[in-house]
């Protein structure tokens, strides 16, 4: 199990554990319907690369934004 923070979607900025391995989970959701996240390992320069699941849709650079404004709000 390790703990992975949550990118894009209802889960935005959310973390949760995760089994080791796991690379793609499903949430259903009324608002949203069907949200799918996929694992992504985002290299930030302050922290090291990191371990994430962000939705499906997100393209790369969306992701490493996200990433970098909620690790910057954690330490803050």
């Amino acid at each position: 199990m390790s703990i992975v923070l949550y990118v894009g979607g209802s889960k935005d900025g959310t973390r949760g554990f995760i089994p080791h391995g796991f690379t793609k989970t499903m949430r259903e959701t009324v608002e949203y319907g069907r949200e799918i996240y996929v694992e992504h390992m985002v290299r930030l320069a302050r922290y090291g690369t990191v371990r994430i699941m962000a939705l499906e849709t997100l393209c790369e650079e969306l992701i490493a934004s996200l990433v970098s404004r909620h690790y910057e709000a954690a330490t803050a």
